[in-house]
Formats: C-alpha cells, sequence, structure tokens
C-alpha cells in the first residue's frame, strides 16, 4: 500500500471517529432532554391526579369527567392508581393494557417515584403516603413524535455521517497527494540521476520544511557518492598502472631475452632484473591485501591488545634504521608520565607498527638528511604520536589528496612507492577510533599527529 493510500485512510479513520462521537453525542443530549421532558409530564399528570383521588377524596367520576374535558391528554395516555394491597382502585383508557409487575411497583414505594419504559410506553410513577396506607399512581404514554424525532434524527445522522466520510476520503486522497507531490518530483530527479547525470542535483525549496532539508541532506549524500565514484575510477587507474609497469618490464625483458642466444651473463642479469620486477610487484600486492584487510566492522574483534606506544616506538626506530644506512630515528618521548599506564593503549599491535613503521618510513625517505624524530605526549585520556622530518613542505594542494590510495604528487614522482602507505595509515588510525592529521609548511617541519583515546 502506498504512502498516500495509507495517509487517507488514517485521515478517514480519524475523522471517522470524531464524526462518530459528535453525532453519539448530539444523539444522546437530544434523548436525554425529550425523554426527561415527556417524564416530567407525566410525573405533573400523576401527582394531579393522586393529588385529587387520593389526598382531597374527590369522586372517581367526576375525576374521569374532568380528565374527558382536558385537552392537554397525551397519546395513549393511561392513569392507574394501586392501594397498598397492590389492588387498582382507579384506572383510565380501558382500551390500553399496561401490565406492571409487584417488583416494580414496591420499587416505587421504596424510592418515592421512579420512571421507567415497558415496551413504547412511557410511565412514571409517584408514591402518595396516606394513614390508610402507601398507594401508587402510575402515568403511562407514547412519546410518539418525541421517538419519531429519534428516528428521523438517526437517519439524518447517518446519511449525514457517509456524506462527510466520501467528502474526507476525497480530501484525504487529494491532499495525502499533494503533500506527496515533492517526493514523487525527488524520486523521479533521482531516477533521472543515475546513471546518466551524476552532476544534477536536487533543487532545495527555500520554505526551510522538511522536504528542503531532506532534499539538502539528499545533495549531501550524492556529493559524498560522485566523490567515491571518482576515488574508485582512480583507484583502479592507478592499481591498473602500477601493476602495469612492472608486468611491461618482465614481459619486454624476456622477448628481449628470447630474440637472440645470449651469454650467462647476460640471462642472469636480466633473471635478476625480472626478479626485482616481480619482488616489486610482490609488494605492491602485499601493501593492497593490507589495505583490503582492514575493515571498519571488524574493530571489536581486531582491538584487543594492550600496546606500549613507547616501545613500538623504540622496536619501530631499529627496523627503519635497518631499512636503509641513511635513516636515523630519535625517539623524543617528552616528560614521561607517573603511571606507566598512561603510554597504553587499546589496539592492534600489528597494525599500530605498521601505521607508525609506514610514517617513519616516509619521513626518513623525504628528509633531506634522512632523519625522522617520533615524539610521544601521554596526557590523561588521550596520546599523542607525531612523525617529523625536516624535508621539503608538502604542497598545500596536494594536502587534502594525500590520504588516497595511490595518490603521487608532482613531488614524490620520482621516489619509489606506490601511494598506498598513508591510506593505510589512515585507515588503521581511524579503526582505532584515533585521528591523523599532518601541518606542513615552509621553515617548519613536516608533521604527521596521532591523537590516540585511551580507554
Amino acid at each position: 500500500m502506498t504512502i498516500r493510500n495509507r495517509l487517507a485512510i488514517r485521515f478517514t479513520g480519524l475523522v471517522s471517529a470524531i464524526l462518530l462521537l459528535a453525532f453519539v453525542s448530539i444523539y444522546a443530549f437530544c434523548w436525554y432532554f425529550i425523554a426527561s421532558d415527556f417524564y416530567r409530564r407525566l410525573d405533573r399528570k400523576a401527582n394531579t391526579l393522586g393529588e385529587m383521588l387520593i389526598l382531597h377524596r374527590l369522586d372517581a367520576q367526576l375525576i374521569h369527567q374532568l380528565s374527558r374535558i382536558r385537552k392537554d391528554q397525551l397519546p395513549n395516555q393511561k392513569i392507574k392508581v394501586f392501594d397498598n394491597r397492590d389492588s387498582v382502585i382507579y384506572e383510565t383508557n380501558d382500551a390500553i393494557s399496561l401490565d406492571v409487575s409487584a417488583s416494580q411497583i414496591e420499587s416505587i414505594r421504596q424510592k418515592k417515584r421512579k420512571d421507567f419504559r415497558q415496551g413504547l410506553y412511557y410511565v412514571s410513577g409517584i408514591r402518595f403516603m396516606t394513614a390508610s396506607g402507601m398507594y401508587v399512581v402510575l402515568a403511562s404514554a407514547e412519546n410518539v413524535y418525541g421517538d419519531a424525532f429519534l428516528r428521523q434524527l438517526i437517519w439524518a445522522m447517518v446519511g449525514l455521517f457517509f456524506l462527510a466520510i466520501g467528502i474526507t476520503i476525497f480530501s484525504g486522497w487529494f491532499f495525502a497527494g499533494d503533500a506527496l507531490r515533492p517526493m514523487q518530483r525527488i524520486d523521479q530527479t533521482l531516477n533521472a540521476i543515475f546513471p546518466n547525470n551524476r552532476d544534477e542535483r536536487l533543487p532545495i525549496r527555500q520554505d526551510n520544511d522538511e522536504i528542503g532539508r531532506l532534499s539538502a541532506t539528499i545533495n549531501q549524500l550524492l556529493d559524498r557518492v560522485a566523490e567515491s565514484f571518482r576515488l574508485q575510477r582512480m583507484f583502479v587507474a592507478n592499481v591498473s598502472h602500477e601493476l602495469k609497469n612492472p608486468l611491461t618490464q618482465i614481459s619486454s625483458q624476456l622477448e628481449v631475452s628470447l630474440l637472440n642466444q645470449r651469454d650467462p651473463e647476460a640471462y642472469q642479469q636480466t633473471m635478476r632484473s625480472v626478479l626485482d620486477d616481480v619482488t616489486n610487484l610482490a609488494s605492491l600486492t602485499h601493501e593492497l591485501l593490507q589495505l583490503s584487510q582492514i575493515n571498519m566492522d571488524d574493530a571489536g574483534s581486531l582491538l584487543t591488545d594492550v600496546v606500549r606506544i613507547d616501545e613500538t616506538a623504540w622496536d619501530i626506530r631499529s627496523e627503519v634504521n635497518a631499512i636503509n644506512p641513511r635513516y636515523q630515528v630519535r625517539i623524543d618521548l617528552g616528560e614521561l608520565p607517573d603511571d606507566p599506564d598512561q603510554l597504553t593503549v587499546r589496539g592492534n599491535k600489528t597494525l599500530l607498527c605498521t601505521a607508525l613503521k609506514n610514517l617513519t618510513e616516509n619521513a626518513c625517505k623525504f628528509s633531506d638528511d634522512g632523519q625522522a624524530v617520533i615524539a610521544i605526549n601521554a596526557g590523561n585520556d588521550q596520546l599523542q604520536i607525531q612523525v617529523l622530518n625536516e624535508g621539503p613542505p608538502i604542497p598545500a594542494p596536494d594536502i587534502p589528496y594525500i590520504f588516497e590510495p595511490f595518490y603521487r604528487s608532482r613531488q614524490t614522482a620520482d621516489v619509489s612507492g606506490y601511494g598506498v602507505g598513508l591510506s593505510l595509515v589512515e585507515r588503521i588510525v581511524r579503526l582505532h577510533g584515533g585521528q591523523l592529521t599532518v601541518s606542513s609548511a615552509p621553515g617548519q617541519p613536516t608533521a604527521f599527529t596521532i591523537l590516540l583515546t585511551r580507554q
């Protein structure tokens, strides 16, 4: 069922409930007023006859004559008087049978007066106390005009109710469609955007209502999707390029070796060159595998180690110094905290070592003198790790993109590498719930800063 139909049904149900409650209340009020007024008229007749017959001891024949003369007779009016032995001592309109049980008469004696229905008749009973006993006077009649009015009122309300429901259904369906029309336009626009025109965006309404805010949110989502597509295309292009180069070199060297018969030294040189290309290809594949294995959804199962950052930094120093004799790493621990636990974080030791090693190796690689500094500052809730070098500053236009996979600026085009390391570092830091920032300006050291929250 569509939202439009659901809204129309709910709106119709709400209006129907309100109308039904209003009509029932009106009918109940009218019934109560008409019945109360008719019972008052019966009560006056019973009082009048009881006073004349019981209290003033008028003759029954005289009362009959007076009743015939009066013009305010009710439809099918009948009056009966009972003595203390429940015997009828006076009765009018013998053609009408009014059978009242002894329990009803006894109830009237106890309550002094009582109004009730007896079939089509309204009955009002009154008790009279005399020295000779308790008498009961019953006055009954048909409320012909009042009951007819109530029946007509019911039919009028039923017709009006169904007419109002019909109008409500149509208006609810119409207004629901009008309210959802912007959603339909959004749906049509989104269907037109993909896959043909990814640069188109939804129009933003100036009313600042829910539709406008939804359109703005969808536009932000479309921007992120377009950026993801761009990064994906760049990633695929860069991967293809990086894989193509060693494969092309391997293929070319093998083809050249097969053209003519060569001496063993030439073959050995070719095989060593091919081996270097295969090693580079394996290294690239390993970095890509590491990058793909870091899944943000697996953080709970990966971050189970308690890692001492200062010990990790000393291990990284030894590993990086061993990579190239030119590389020199210095550790700056600043002011060591009194509590050694302030130098620990909960995470994955292997991944943190990989991130810190990549940052340190890059710092040494791009430093003029091959030196880098690992500075550690421990706070109460956070642990700051900085990797600094004195190399050329990173161009400001390149800083927003250096953490994207395979991004290589012109400044690093002549340096060996694949552009995967910083992307891997950024993903590892995010996996640990930390922040990775970079600052680089002329005359100042380039600093990569990792902020990790202690848990």
